[in-house]
C-alpha cells in the first residue's frame, strides 16, 4: 500500500481493510482518535465492544478510568490533547487477544499512524503492545517506566513509557486493583511531568 500522505488518506486506505481474519467478523473498522499533532500518543492493544459501537478508542469503562487518570492531580494531562489508537483496527470475535498474524497485518498501518501523528512522546498501555510493538518480555510490572530497548518499529526517535492498560485495573480482586491503581497513578505522574516538559506546540 502507497505511503498516506495525511491520517484521513491513512483512515480511508484502511476503512474496507480486508488483510486478516478480523475482517470477517468485525462491525466495523476503529481508527486512532485525538488531535492530528498530538504531543503525547497513547498505544494500546485491542478494540472494545463499546469501542466498536461508537467507532472510537477507549469507549467504555477503561476510557471512563483513563479520563480520570488523566484529569488526575500530577497527571493533569487534557485528553482532548492524546491521541490514542490500537495494535489492531478491528475487534476480535469474544473479545479476545488479537493474534500474531492479525497483529502483523496491521504493523504497517501502525508505523504509518505514528509517523503521521509524530508524538514528541508515546506511552505504551499493557503486555501486548509492549511485547508486540516493542519486542519486550517477561511481565509488565518489571518492563514499566521508560522504555530503555532497541525500537526497531518506530518510524523516528519518540521517548516511550511503558505501563499498565487501565482495563486491567477493572477486573480482579480488590487487593490487586488497588495495587494496580497505586502503581499506574505512579506511572502516570511521571509521565505528566514528562509532558510538562514537553517543548510547546503551537497547535494548542
Amino acid at each position: 500500500m502507497a505511503e498516506a500522505a495525511t491520517l484521513e488518506a491513512l483512515r480511508l486506505a484502511y476503512e474496507e481493510c480486508q488483510g486478516c481474519a478480523l475482517a470477517q467478523s468485525r462491525q466495523r473498522v476503529v481508527f486512532g482518535h485525538g488531535p492530528h499533532q498530538a504531543r503525547l500518543m497513547l498505544l494500546a492493544e485491542r478494540i472494545g465492544g463499546r469501542d466498536e459501537e461508537t467507532g472510537r478508542p477507549f469507549s467504555g469503562p477503561a476510557g471512563e478510568l483513563l479520563t480520570r487518570i488523566l484529569a488526575a492531580p500530577g497527571v493533569e494531562i487534557p485528553r482532548e490533547h492524546v491521541y490514542i489508537t490500537n495494535l489492531v483496527l478491528c475487534r476480535a470475535p469474544a473479545d479476545r487477544s488479537p493474534r500474531v498474524a492479525e497483529v502483523r497485518a496491521c504493523q504497517a498501518r501502525l508505523q504509518d499512524e505514528i509517523r503521521l501523528v509524530a508524538p514528541q512522546l508515546l506511552v505504551v498501555l499493557g503486555r501486548l503492545p509492549v511485547q508486540h510493538f516493542l519486542g519486550g518480555k517477561g511481565g509488565l510490572e518489571r518492563q514499566r517506566g521508560w522504555w530503555s530497548g532497541a525500537l526497531p518499529a518506530l518510524p523516528m526517535p519518540v521517548p516511550v513509557y511503558v505501563t499498565f492498560n487501565p482495563a486491567s485495573a477493572l477486573y480482579g480482586d480488590a487487593q490487586g486493583i488497588r495495587r494496580k491503581k497505586v502503581l499506574m497513578y505512579e506511572d502516570w505522574r511521571a509521565i505528566g511531568d514528562a509532558y510538562r516538559a514537553l517543548p510547546w506546540c503551537s497547535l494548542f
